[in-house]
């Protein structure tokens, strides 16, 4: 729980021998037929609901708007719904999305949305903070990437580390990140500073792990702010890159601190924070 603290088998019948026969699963059954459902355009899955052209042709709800004309005929789109595929497609199983980079789940099509936006194995974006970098790879692809496109990050070893934010001072927005190797995993610390209205800043501090939410869920961090016989510190799971920065801030589910707290605790405009990663 978070918390912020201030204190101070079936036999079949024989057959001939000149016969084989190939037993069909239900699952295999399941994929021919949504292979029916392929478009012949982004070879997506054309879901309900379905709309054909005059002869009966196909084509998914995001490719749809860009063509002109049928893909397969050439023919006029129309607006003509195809029940019957409808009705078929709400008893089929269709694997996820991202099936080609190892996910084997396959649902029901109303199911397919929310499981493919919380799926392990989508593309993970860049995590970096406020360094509006497009990169998308797969998850062992996010520390090379970082080295190689972010080298300004700095990464401590250990469990214990003291994440330095200096110049907290400097107008406007502003992040700064860092990095915490341990346990054999790495987590990237933010501490972000916006600018709320009329002048009134707020700081918020979190820890993300490079890794998924199952993995995530292994772990716990502390961030503690000390000084004058103060202290600020929050605890909590830290966040999947997959669910990034940006929700827990504006969910104030994080270290938050006004410019008042911020200055009380640190030192000619330069902000310690104590980060402790621990295994749950």
């Amino acid at each position: 729980m978070s918390q912020m603290n201030i204190s101070n088998g079936k036999r079949g019948r024989g057959v001939a021998a000149s016969t084989s026969a190939t037993p069909v699963s239900a699952s295999s059954s399941s994929t021919d037929l949504a292979s029916l459902f392929e478009c012949p355009v982004c070879f997506e899955y054309v879901l309900p609901p379905i709309l054909q052209c005059q002869s009966g042709h196909l084509v998914c709800s995001n490719c749809r708007p860009k063509l002109n004309c049928c893909p397969t005929c050439r023919g006029p789109l129309g607006n003509i719904r195809n029940l019957a595929m409808e009705k078929v497609a709400s008893n089929v199983m269709f694997p996820c999305k991202y099936s080609t980079s190892g996910c084997t789940v396959s649902m029901v099509h109303i199911e397919k949305p929310d499981h493919e936006d919380a799926c392990e194995f989508r593309p993970y974006s860049c995590p970096c903070p406020g360094a509006s970098c497009k990169w998308q790879g797969s998850l062992e692809e996010v520390m090379p990437h970082l080295v190689m496109s972010h080298k300004s990050i700095t990464t401590l070893q250990g469990e214990d580390i003291v994440f330095l934010a200096t110049d907290i001072n400097l107008p406007g927005a502003v992040d700064w990140v860092m990095m915490q190797s341990c346990f054999g995993h790495h987590f990237m610390l933010v501490l972000e500073k916006q600018e709320k209205y009329d002048g009134h800043q707020q700081f918020f501090a979190i820890a993300q792990l490079i890794g998924s939410r199952k993995q995530a869920e292994n772990f716990s961090y502390r961030l503690e702010l000390n000084g004058n016989r103060r202290r600020l510190t929050w605890e909590a799971m830290p966040r999947s890159i997959h669910e990034g920065v940006c929700c827990a801030i504006l969910a104030s589910d994080c270290l938050v601190f006004d410019t008042a707290i911020a200055r009380r605790f640190a030192d000619n405009g330069n902000l310690a924070i104590n980060v402790t990663i621990s295994m749950v």
